[in-house]
């Protein structure tokens, strides 16, 4: 999840803390512009339509495109990065609306919200791919001591609450009548929480790179089957390695901006804050370009098969897995078979060796 503190939280806070200074009741211009030095004004600058129309068309064709390749592939699980998509366009429609009423706060609330949190959906995806993927390639079904199964949900649950340490920080900053102490809190804890996201990411980065190097063991010296798995799929398993590296790159470029942007406060002088330029380069570019990488090489095309699914097991057949699973605990405990207590309890059981004791079909249920 990469989330930001947009035009919302951006005017508000100036109203809260430059109260003393804003002017009130300036009659709104064309679309609804009111200048910074309004006391009502919602942005720092005048929106751009045919920006906010060309980004709509782009996150409309990629959510398409991930749609069909869901579907195509069989992958029940990309409906994350769906809504990763399907919430970016929604932010750009609200931002189209804002467009002809800039001043509008049901609009601007709107793209806030979505723009918001529309990333988390991606970094998921992300995060789930990777479990999939040491699921379908690894023998052990296991990376870093940490289950394929329980991969995702670790790293999302992580994301989660990256998440809402910056959403508290943005209520904060974008709290009406809140001291300037208040605010400035908010828009530390928020930073705070963008650097607790990219903390995550990195330790995600150091388990991918991990998986990276026991696939090209796996390569050199793997049986017949490992191998028939490595040279499975359209394209070369390495390509989907790089994809996530490419995805989180561009994730961490949007980190970096939210960081920098306010990094100098949310006063006029921020130029960051006063130029729509710098939201589209550094966080709508990245995150589409994200989506598309994920379109052209998407993790459907190499994970195929019984593998590349978690299969959902019964209430019988888990509870017949833990007991297997405890069972083998306890043996381990007592040693392995050639021990002297193993010898002694065959030495009982069968009388003198070679000589089995015989059973009665009751006792085999049979």
């Amino acid at each position: 999840m990469t989330s930001t503190v947009t035009s919302a939280a951006t005017s508000t806070s100036v109203s809260s803390t430059a109260s003393a200074t804003c002017v009130n009741n300036i009659p709104p211009g064309k679309n609804g512009y009111l200048p910074p030095e309004s006391c009502d004004a919602v942005l720092y600058y005048v929106p751009s339509f045919a920006a906010a129309i060309l980004f709509c068309a782009l996150y409309g064709l990629t959510t398409i495109v991930h749609i069909v390749q869901a579907v195509a592939y069989k992958k029940g699980y990309a409906w994350v990065v769906i809504m990763g998509a399907a919430w970016e366009l929604g932010a750009f429609v609200f931002r189209t609306l804002q467009t002809r009423h800039q001043n509008s706060d049901l609009f601007d609330t709107g793209y806030t919200i979505f723009f918001l949190l529309a990333p988390i959906w991606i970094n998921a995806f992300l995060y789930m791919t990777l479990g999939r993927m040491v699921n379908f390639f690894l023998p052990d079904k296991k990376l870093g001591r940490i289950n394929a199964r329980r991969f995702g949900l670790i790293f999302v649950c992580l994301d989660i609450l990256a998440f809402m340490v910056q959403l508290g920080g943005a209520a904060l900053s974008s709290n009406t009548g809140e001291s300037i102490k208040t605010v400035m809190l908010g828009l530390h804890l928020y930073m705070g929480g963008i650097g607790l996201q990219e903390l995550f990411i990195l330790c995600f980065l150091a388990l991918t790179i991990h998986l990276h190097r026991k696939l090209l063991q796996l390569e050199r010296s793997g049986t017949e089957t490992d191998l028939q798995k490595l040279s499975h799929g359209s394209y070369p398993w390495r390509w989907l390695f790089y994809t996530i590296y490419v995805a989180l790159g561009l994730i961490t470029v949007r980190i970096i901006f939210r960081i920098a942007q306010y990094a100098q406060g949310t006063s006029t002088s921020n130029q960051i804050l006063t130029h729509e330029v710098y939201e589209y380069v550094f966080d709508a570019v990245p995150m589409f370009l994200a989506l598309i990488v994920l379109n052209v090489f998407h993790p459907g095309r190499i994970l195929q098969g019984p593998d590349s699914k978690f299969i959902k097991l019964t209430r019988a057949e888990k509870k017949e897995k833990k007991r297997t699973a405890r069972m083998e605990k306890e043996r381990k405990k007592r040693g392995s078979w050639g021990s002297d207590d193993s010898a002694s309890y065959s030495l009982q059981t069968h009388g003198t060796r070679g000589h089995a004791p015989e059973y009665s079909g009751h006792e085999y249920g049979v």
